[in-house]
């Protein structure tokens, strides 16, 4: 792509793009369309996996993003450095960032502002943090220590608190400095509110995704030959249980896959967000099925607004992704949601007056199957509702891009 003399430099960071996470690169999507929509002539770059590839389908240029062979995160390389420098403004865009990985996003944003950009922060969100230190040295020693003391003192407890108040702090500052903060829920702001920020500092705008458009049916049709569809008019339930946090009780879902097919003469689709993890887990579920073999698959990468177009020929899903349960409420449908611990799932569906069937660690079938009975029979009405509310959530994200108007519009480092 050419870009021309005068125009305003973006680059956008964030979740690692170019994974071929549907949720991640529908969040990236619909950033790029909404800031050309508020205004032309933008010079936009990304930070990437797979930059060739993300400017073809995105008409942007693209910045390669390796990760660390030894801890695998993302690093900050001098490339990306060097695109800060080009760069007028810095946008970290969408997911989980403040609960998952705070400290890569404040990273991004403090080298972005050593460079003179203007900092915005796009569609993210995140419960309280707490940190929880990983099996190792550190945590044997902690454990001798509290043993040390007959168990009266937990000493890991009081260390991952010293850290989640340290982290706390650090988010804070972090995204005090920022010239422009809009969070995906109403728990987000209320998160941050709770650490000590101003609440005048907090725009809630939603998940940049509500605002995603569908691409032609004909995106849709292919889908559904890909996958061998049937050939009836059975209602169709779509599955995907994602591979990380993964549930515990997975015999709770296989059951309720089986129950689906047998006690609801549905099918199954297993819908995966991320071919390279997802498809496997479907892939057992179904082995472990009675029915398994009557199940279909998407396989493959799926671009979002093509996915978004399919998803429309479901009527209930069952997920612990949330980006496959918003893209279905994007397309009317339904979900039964299984949490994964920072509470953005469980946030969603509040909005429709639903609640999550558990969380990953302790969800089970009694559970799940009172939850699915619930959506399956109010499928309809749920439809309508969820058709209103995204409605309202599409014009509120729209509307908060404008926030970035008068950023786009000054020059680096004014």
């Amino acid at each position: 792509m050419a870009y021309g003399a005068g125009m305003t430099k973006v680059l956008i960071c964030g979740v690692p793009y170019g994974c071929d996470n549907v949720g991640d690169e529908a969040i990236l999507a619909s950033i790029v369309a909404h800031l050309r929509e508020i205004q032309d002539g933008l010079e936009i770059s990304v930070v990437t996996v797979k930059p060739e590839e993300t400017a073809r389908k995105l008409d942007i240029k693209g910045v390669p993003l390796v990760f660390d062979p030894h801890s695998g995160r993302p690093m900050w390389t001098d490339e990306i450095r060097q695109a800060c420098e080009w760069a007028h403004v810095y946008i970290h865009g969408g997911a989980t960032g403040i609960h998952d990985y705070p400290m890569h996003m404040l990273e991004g944003l403090r080298i972005a502002r050593e460079c003179g950009c203007k900092t915005v922060v796009c569609g993210t969100g995140g419960g309280p943090y707490n940190h929880k230190f990983y099996e190792g040295r550190k945590t044997k020693l902690l454990g001798i220590a509290s043993k040390a003391t007959l168990g009266l003192v937990n000493f890991r407890k009081i260390a991952e608190g010293i850290v989640t108040k340290k982290y706390r702090r650090a988010i804070l500052k972090g995204l005090n400095a920022v010239d422009l903060l809009l969070v995906r829920d109403a728990e987000t702001r209320r998160t941050l509110i709770d650490y000590g920020m101003d609440s005048g500092k907090i725009h809630v705008s939603g998940d940049s995704v509500f605002a995603l458009e569908p691409a032609a049916s004909n995106a849709a049709d292919k889908i559904a030959a890909d996958a061998n569809l049937w050939n009836d008019d059975k209602p169709i339930v779509g599955v995907c249980i994602s591979s990380q946090k993964q549930v515990v009780d997975m015999d709770a879902v296989v059951r309720m896959c089986d129950a689906i097919i047998e006690k609801y003469g549905a099918h199954v689709l297993f819908v995966p967000m991320n071919p390279h993890t997802d498809d496997k887990v479907g892939d057992d579920i179904a082995a472990k099925m009675k029915r398994g073999e009557e199940t279909r698959m998407i396989r493959g990468y799926r671009e979002p607004e093509d996915l978004l177009a399919f998803l429309s020929r479901l009527h209930v899903i069952i997920s612990s992704r949330l980006h496959l349960i918003i893209m279905g409420a994007v397309a009317g449908v339904p979900s039964v949601g299984i949490g994964r611990g920072s509470g953005k799932i469980t946030n969603f569906l509040g909005r429709f007056g639903l609640q999550a069937a558990g969380e990953y660690l302790d969800v089970n079938y009694d559970l799940l199957s009172r939850r699915f009975d619930d959506v399956w029979n109010r499928r309809d009405e749920l439809s309508g509702v969820i058709n209103v509310e995204m409605k309202k959530a599409k014009d509120l994200f729209k509307e908060s891009m404008r926030l970035m108007t008068p950023i786009l519009e000054s020059d680096k480092g004014g």
